[in-house]
């Protein structure tokens, strides 16, 4: 029995030692895996903003006298006399990006077997806009009926910094989700292998949808 006892008390020790070594372990592993994902996150934040794609929208700015420069395209037919119309095309150009600074240790995750980095994105935000302040005159179509002079150049200006100010008020950012992500994704894996992890690969996933 007492031989029993020793061998029992030994298969008792061991396993004590088995769970401190893998505790250990575990330990050591996401100390690795931490320290992993922080040189990932400083690589990623010296590019500071980057911009990943853009949108090309055409606004058609309409100027109609009667209807106090209001968007909107009226009959000709119904035009009173003393009246002026003038219809310009509008380009403007929104590129949308991430704020890579936005970033934290919170956003970059590596896979329980550190095979991948998993990299949470914000909301991509308007990073640069614009539209060619200059037209060609045959694209602008300026009309008038009676004795009203047609519109001049100055409110032409007016009428593109219009329709400039209605297409920045809207979100187009669902017509870019796909694009921007993948974008994203091809400038992150380039960074990750640059980093040495030339076989982890990359996975982007939008911050309000992770769970």
């Amino acid at each position: 029995m007492k031989h029993l006892h020793i061998i029992i008390y030994i298969g008792a020790l061991m396993t004590a030692f088995s769970l401190a070594s893998c505790g250990g372990c575990s330990k050591s592993e996401e100390e690795k895996k931490l320290r992993m994902e922080s040189v990932i996150l400083s690589g990623i934040k010296q590019k500071a903003d980057l911009v990943t794609t853009e949108v090309r929208v055409r606004k058609l700015a309409i100027y109609d006298s009667s209807k106090h420069e209001k968007f909107v395209l009226g009959d000709p037919r119904t035009w009173k006399y003393g009246e002026r119309k003038c219809i310009v095309p509008v380009d403007v150009t929104i590129k949308y990006g991430y704020d890579l600074r936005d970033l934290t240790i919170d956003d970059v995750k590596l896979t329980d077997d550190s095979t991948a980095v998993v990299i949470l994105l914000p909301r991509p935000k308007i990073v640069d806009s614009g539209y060619e302040a200059k037209v060609e005159e045959g694209s602008v179509v300026r009309m008038s009926s009676g004795l009203r002079d047609r519109i001049s150049h100055e409110e032409v200006d007016q009428l593109m910094e219009q329709a400039y100010r209605a297409v920045m008020a809207e979100d187009y950012t669902e017509l870019i989700d796909n694009d921007i992500e993948n974008n994203a994704k091809v400038v992150f894996a380039s960074i990750v292998k640059g980093l040495g992890m030339k076989n982890m690969d990359v996975i982007v996933h939008r911050k309000e949808e992770w769970k």
